[in-house]
């Protein structure tokens, strides 16, 4: 009973703290929000080269824990300790050209085009459900070798730019239920059914929670939202009770123990990595549950293996770069005076908040477990690429911030 009121706890406070940070909202020219963002930069361009600095960082630090947690694995499946080190070194690459692409992109011909875009995606999507490769129970990619990919990840873009185009020009009227916000709820509607049928329960409600913060910031009533996470609730509900093997995933994270060897088991094998790794870690290279214990321990379990080898202290510190990393775009968003802009701004730092959120938040065991790589460190080469691309996107929009 005290250990259920501790988690309880503890997930309570995980969620208001998030909510908190992202209070945020859009008020004619500008929007308000904590005092901590109030103070003008010095530079934007200073702001701008700590951000990049801690993104590139980051991604170093995640190549070294890509092969760090994978070369064992790589070495008994691919017969080189190196595969999937030199794979995310290659695609490491490709994102700082994507980078370097979406910095000069013209955002007045995304923007021109972002209807396009959006049906090229729905195009795409289509095409996963019969073309797609099937992994792990799931229909998710595409193409072969170095050249396959993960097309949900590119909802990250023309959803993104749609939105932002959508909702710079529908802010005054975003309040009204049905003119506003019921158009861009049918956009959604349409991502989340091609996700639900690869299928992808888990990506379908990231995309509604990053809608409503996203749709939130720029003005829609909040009685609305709550409306739709209440209806969307119902949903869920529903979606999870009519295929048992999602009802066996969150039995298994309401307690994990009751089945350590069947549905529990990765959520038991990652805790078991932070109890191991304690204040301090057990050693660089040290780690055992990496040794076949814990699944994906390279992708979305990474922060996982940092925290039994690295400890519980430099988890925080990570913790804090990207909170910084966040603070720091919120903080250049706050100047950025062009409307389509700002909503590229803040759709990007909304996505890269509830990516960290949820990844850590499932390695933990505050949340149901959920295939989402931590940005930037784990092993994934669309999800890398991508990321780099709408890192670049972000400083392109950010110029009209100056």
């Amino acid at each position: 009973m005290a250990k259920s009121v501790g988690r309880y706890k503890t997930r309570t406070f995980m969620f208001l703290a998030a909510w908190n940070f992202l209070k945020v909202k859009v008020k004619g020219g500008g929007f308000s929000i904590f005092s901590f963002f109030s103070a003008p930069p010095k530079s934007l361009n200073r702001e701008r080269r700590v951000l990049f600095f801690l993104i590139f960082c980051l991604t170093l630090f995640g190549l070294l824990f890509v092969y760090e947690s994978s070369s064992l694995y790589s070495l008994k499946y691919r017969q080189d300790a190196a595969f999937f080190f030199k794979r995310q070194v290659f695609f490491f690459l490709l994102g700082l050209a994507a980078f370097g692409g979406a910095l000069f992109l013209d955002l007045n011909f995304i923007r021109r085009h972002s209807k396009k875009g959006l049906l090229f995606l729905f195009l795409i999507l289509a095409a996963v459900l019969f073309f797609g490769e099937i992994i792990g129970g799931a229909r998710r990619w595409v193409g072969p070798g170095l050249l396959r990919f993960q097309p949900s990840e590119l909802a990250k873009i023309f959803f993104l730019v749609y939105c932002a185009d959508y909702c710079s020009r529908k802010e005054v009227i975003l309040k009204n239920f049905r003119y506003g916000l019921l158009p861009l709820l049918f956009i959604l509607s349409l991502v989340c059914f091609f996700l639900l049928l690869q299928p992808d329960l888990g990506g379908a409600i990231f995309w509604v929670a990053w809608l409503l913060i996203f749709s939130y910031l720029f003005g829609a009533k909040l009685k609305h939202l709550l409306a739709i996470i209440l209806g969307g609730g119902v949903s869920v509900a529903a979606l999870i009770v009519l295929y048992p093997y999602r009802v066996r995933r969150i039995t298994a994270y309401l307690n994990p123990f009751a089945d350590p060897l069947g549905a529990g088991f990765q959520l038991v094998q990652s805790q078991l990595a932070y109890g191991r790794g304690g204040l301090f870690g057990v050693g660089l290279g040290e780690g055992r549950q990496k040794l076949f214990f814990l699944p994906a321990a390279h992708t979305d379990f990474i922060f996982s293996i940092i925290a039994e080898e690295l400890g519980f202290l430099v988890t925080l510190g990570i913790i804090f770069i990207f909170f910084l990393i966040i603070h720091k775009m919120l903080k250049i968003a706050k100047f950025c005076t062009n409307q389509f802009r700002r909503g590229l701004l803040l759709g990007i730092a909304v996505i890269f908040f509830l990516e960290v959120f949820i990844n850590i938040g499932v390695t933990c065991g505050l949340l149901p477990t959920k295939g989402m790589p931590l940005p930037f460190i784990s092993y994934g080469g669309t999800s890398l690429v991508v990321h780099f691309f709408l890192l670049g996107l972000f400083f392109n929009a950010s110029k009209a911030s100056e």
